[in-house]
């Protein structure tokens, strides 16, 4: 209340000045009726107290105003006051909100930075510890490559024995080889040489075989062409109006036993009738008589005979 009152010094001198003139103004409404009072009981009327009753009513509708015109300017200074203070109020609020702001953004920015000093750190590290395994890497590559090398020219000193010795053995094989083969060579050509002279021995004494069985399968061969012949003229009948003196080759494939399998005119005669009853003869004259010995039967096996009636 004393704080009130301090800050609102000139308002509390106002208000209780009002009062002071209200209470005056009071004080003389009460004495003009008494005043009107005994006059009336007298039966005076004295204009003069009416008046003043008047003035008086008049005043303390003055002082009444004036005094609702102070409330009005106390409210509206309260009013202003309290907006003033709600203001503030609202600026200590946004002011605190905005502190709040800037200190979680600080705190943002400060966990962002300390993030991202972190994350550089990690980086820092992680590039470190790649750098030391590439270096790592490369002194192992190297060391292997080293191993690599000494392997490299140990195989290539083995390998050089190796084939030194692999010629060496060759050269030994194919020095024996050249001996085996020199002296399989000489071995063949010894063989040739005795090959030769036995099939010389055996194709002398194959043409005198042959020259011996020529000899009498020739005879062998005219006689059983003969009979051959012989037994299809007799199973041959002259056509009707056939010349004589007419003749034709006929194609004949026998077997073995005589039997005919084909028989076929391949030089006519010129008459179809008498190249007809030759290949009729042929064939009512099987089983023709052959010869039983294999090597001559061949001989015998696909023949062409020229066949002319009455010309043996």
């Amino acid at each position: 209340m004393l704080n009130w009152i301090t800050e609102n010094k000139r308002a509390f001198l106002g208000a209780v000045m009002l009062h002071i003139v209200l209470f005056s103004a009071l004080f003389m409404s009460w004495q003009s009726n008494k005043v009107e009072k005994i006059v009336a009981e007298q039966g005076e009327i004295i204009q003069v107290s009416s008046v003043d009753a008047n003035s008086y009513q008049a005043e303390i509708d003055k002082i009444a105003e004036k005094k609702r015109a102070q409330k009005r300017k106390i409210a509206q200074q309260q009013a202003r006051k309290k907006a003033q203070q709600e203001k503030k109020k609202q600026l200590e609020i946004q002011k605190k909100k905005d502190k709040k702001r800037q200190a979680e953004a600080l705190k943002r920015k400060q966990a962002a930075e300390l993030k991202a000093k972190k994350a550089a750190e990690a980086n820092k590290r992680a590039l470190a510890k790649k750098k030391a395994e590439a270096a790592k890497a490369k002194k192992i590559a190297e060391a292997k490559k080293l191993k690599a090398k000494k392997l490299a020219a140990q195989k290539a000193e083995l390998k050089k024995k190796a084939e030194l010795k692999r010629k060496a053995e060759q050269e030994k094989q194919r020095i024996k080889e050249a001996k085996q083969k020199k002296a399989q060579q000489e071995a063949q050509r010894k063989q040739r040489q005795a090959e030769q002279k036995r099939q010389a021995e055996l194709k002398r004494q194959q043409e005198r075989d042959e020259e011996a069985f020529k000899r009498r399968s020739k005879g062998v061969i005219n006689r059983h062409v003969a009979m051959i012949v012989q037994k299809i003229e007799r199973n041959w009948r002259q056509p009707l109006n056939a010349p004589s003196g007419l003749q034709c080759t006929i194609h004949i494939t026998v077997l073995p036993n005589g039997r005919v399998l084909s028989a076929k005119v391949i030089k006519s005669s010129g008459n179809l009738l008498f190249d007809r009853s030759v290949e009729i003869a042929v064939s009512k004259a099987e089983p023709l008589p052959v010869p039983s010995e294999r090597a001559i039967f061949e001989e015998f096996k696909e023949m062409n005979l020229r066949f002319e009636p009455g010309s043996n």
